[in-house]
C-alpha cells in the first residue's frame, strides 16, 4: 500500500538545531538532506509494510527582519535591510522555495526592543519574537487531517505548543512522526506522537 508523507518543518527549530550541531548556518542542501534522512527513517519504521513516499515539504519560517529601527540609544538609525544576515536568510529561504515539493509558509518578524546581551556585558541586542508560525503549522495539519491529503505527518521540531494539532490528526487517522533532531523534548510531545525518530 502506498502512503504520502508530509513533513513539517519548524524552521526557527531546525537552524538552531543545525548551526549547534554543525557549527554553521544551514543552507537549502542541508535541508534537503535532513528531508531525505527522516524519509529513509520513517521507511525504517513500517518496515517494509507500506510504501512511503514524499508527498509534500512545508517550511515554516519568518521573513527576517529588514526594517529601520532606532538603535538602544534612540540617536542612531539601523537599516536591518542591508544587514548580512538579512541577505543570508532572504536567499535561503528563496532557494527553498524552489525545491521541488518544497512550500515555505512565513510568519512574521517583530521587533519589540532592546535588551542586554547576557553573554557581552554592555552590549544591547534587539529582541525579536516571531508570530503565526505556529498557528501555521497547527492550521495546516488540521487541513490535512480533514482534507485526507496524506497518511503520515513528520514533525521536525521540539514545541510541545505543537501538541493540541498532533492530537486532532491523530483522531482523524494520521500517523505522526516527530524528529527532534537529538533535541531534548518533554515527554508530552513525544507521548503524543506515534513514532520519535530521535
Amino acid at each position: 500500500m502506498i502512503t504520502k508523507v508530509s513533513v513539517l518543518i519548524d524552521g526557527g527549530f531546525f537552524w538552531q538545531r543545525f548551526m549547534r550541531a554543525n557549527k554553521k548556518e544551514p543552507t537549502c542542501a542541508d535541508v534537503v538532506k535532513t528531508v531525505n534522512d527522516v524519509m529513509d527513517l520513517v521507511r525504517a519504521k513500517t518496515n517494509g509494510d507500506t510504501k512511503d513516499i514524499l508527498f509534500r515539504v512545508f517550511y515554516y519560517d519568518c521573513a527576517p527582519f529588514g526594517k529601520i529601527i532606532k538603535d538602544h540609544t534612540g540617536k542612531n538609525e539601523i537599516d536591518y535591510s542591508k544587514t548580512a544576515a538579512y541577505c543570508t536568510k532572504t536567499k535561503f529561504l528563496a532557494s527553498i522555495t524552489k525545491e521541488d515539493k518544497f512550500a515555505v509558509r512565513k510568519g512574521e518578524l517583530s521587533f519589540i526592543g532592546w535588551k542586554q546581551d547576557l553573554h557581552k556585558p554592555g552590549h544591547w541586542k534587539p529582541d525579536f519574537r516571531q508570530k503565526s508560525v505556529d498557528m501555521k503549522v497547527g492550521l495546516d495539519m488540521a487541513w490535512m487531517a480533514m482534507k485526507h491529503t496524506v497518511d503520515k505527518v513528520v514533525l521536525i521540531a521540539g514545541d510541545s505548543d505543537f501538541v493540541a494539532p498532533i492530537k486532532f490528526v491523530r483522531k482523524e487517522g494520521i500517523q505522526v512522526y516527530l524528529y527532534r533532531m537529538g533535541n531534548h523534548a518533554k515527554d508530552i510531545l513525544i507521548d503524543h506522537c506515534d513514532f520519535d525518530l530521535k
